[in-house]
């Protein structure tokens, strides 16, 4: 079957080449080019190979309805600006190819046999010198990405294989620029969850700045202890290497893991003494006080679940819940090293600072009973090794070397 436009049938030498050529070598395009670039060689390859006047490529912006001309191929300098192809002047109706992109479909077109329904577009084509058109949508249903034109100067038809062929041709396009379209799309969402991720970070971390406030304002000696136990787990996890996302739970977790203490009366967090029973019960329960007021907040439920479990240790003896070993979460373990150590070389109100030497002692000690070892030997490692120490202004993310 022939698809005839003109009234005199000619044919080229377009099926004397490999069938297959003109795919294969606009595939070998698809994986590494970039999209201007795509469309423009396989415009050029199309043009050589169909021995056609010029090849052009439009992409449709919906938003504007307007086709925008992404890609020419042509040898004939006078083709590179046809105002026909821009449809700025153009209503609807009034072209080949604005029908070919409404229906979806291919359209097949001759100035000859269409110079009365579409009089403005024939005397635009006479006047280029082109009588020809073959129009394909570029089409990834259900969406039109825009159109492939095909257009020569003299009279020509179409053999069936050769239409279908320039389809197959067509929808590698549409392929491409979908795939493109899709990826620029993904690229905008991910950066629009980064921006929300970071306004929800800061979000979190204004909370856990106004929970450590409440803190200080009340027992100043707590305060200070959550930040230095911050600086310190926070570089306890970096050394480690932990993720990103675990090493922001134990900074947030480490600001504020002794909230839970604005429940215990100020007489017993300030005894000079010896605690009794009582005291001592009520001390150990603001690790549980702490996850019940996270829990009613915003913040991430892990963040909670750390501040509960920062005083579990290792061979099931902590408290409140006796959990042991990997029971314990990881960011849990570096928090309760890095409490013992700041808690041991500071001064307590019942108590002078005993040193951190003998903090570091205590945890080489019992590492492995009590404390993580591996936690434990970076601990060391950063303190003997790599001289860490507190900032003098306490804060919560810088750390000296």
């Amino acid at each position: 079957m022939r698809l005839f436009f003109s009234g005199k049938v000619q044919e080229s030498d377009y099926w004397g080449k490999s069938k297959n050529h003109l795919l294969r070598k606009i595939a070998e395009l698809l994986p590494n080019s970039e999209i201007e670039s795509f469309l423009q060689n396989s415009c050029d390859i199309i043009r050589e190979f169909g021995e056609y006047d010029l090849v052009w490529l439009g992409l449709w912006d919906e938003a504007k309805g307007l086709l925008r001309p992404q890609a020419i191929a042509t040898l004939n300098p006078n083709y590179n600006h046809i105002p026909l192809l821009s449809f700025k002047n153009h209503q609807p109706s009034l072209t080949p190819e604005i029908e070919a992109l409404q229906k979806a479909k291919p359209v097949l077109a001759s100035v000859a046999r269409l110079k009365k329904r579409y009089k403005e577009w024939a005397e635009v084509m006479l006047q280029c010198g082109l009588n020809n058109l073959v129009s394909f949508p570029l089409l990834v249903p259900p969406k039109v990405y825009g159109l492939l034109n095909l257009y020569s100067a003299v009279p020509r038809s179409y053999l069936d294989d050769e239409f279908s062929l320039l389809g197959e041709v067509a929808d590698l396009v549409a392929f491409k620029i979908h795939a493109h379209q899709e990826e620029e799309r993904r690229k905008a969402l991910e950066e629009e969850l980064a921006v929300h991720s970071r306004k929800l970070r800061k979000t979190m971390e204004m909370t856990i700045q106004a929970l450590a406030v409440t803190i200080e304002m009340r027992d100043p000696y707590t305060a200070g202890h959550q930040r230095r136990v911050t600086q310190l787990a926070s570089r306890i996890a970096q050394e480690m290497n932990l993720g990103e996302e675990e090493i922001v739970n134990i900074r947030l977790a480490g600001i504020v893991h002794d909230i839970g203490k604005i429940y215990v009366p100020v007489e017993i967090l300030t005894k000079p003494g010896r605690l009794n029973d009582y005291e001592i019960s009520m001390i150990r329960s603001h690790p549980r006080f702490g996850f019940d007021i996270i829990k009613e907040t915003d913040l991430p439920k892990k963040i909670g679940e750390i501040i509960l479990q920062h005083h579990e240790r290792m061979d099931g003896s902590g408290y409140p819940a006796g959990l042991s070993g990997s029971e314990i979460h990881l960011e849990s373990r570096i928090l309760s090293v890095a409490d013992v150590v700041e808690a041991m070389s500071s001064h307590r109100p019942y108590r002078p600072a005993l040193g951190l030497e003998a903090a570091l002692e205590e945890i080489d000690q019992h590492k492995g009973f009590l404390f993580d070892p591996d936690v434990v030997d970076v601990c060391l490692d950063l303190f003997e090794k790599k001289r860490f120490s507190w900032t003098r202004d306490e804060s919560m993310s810088t750390v000296t070397h």
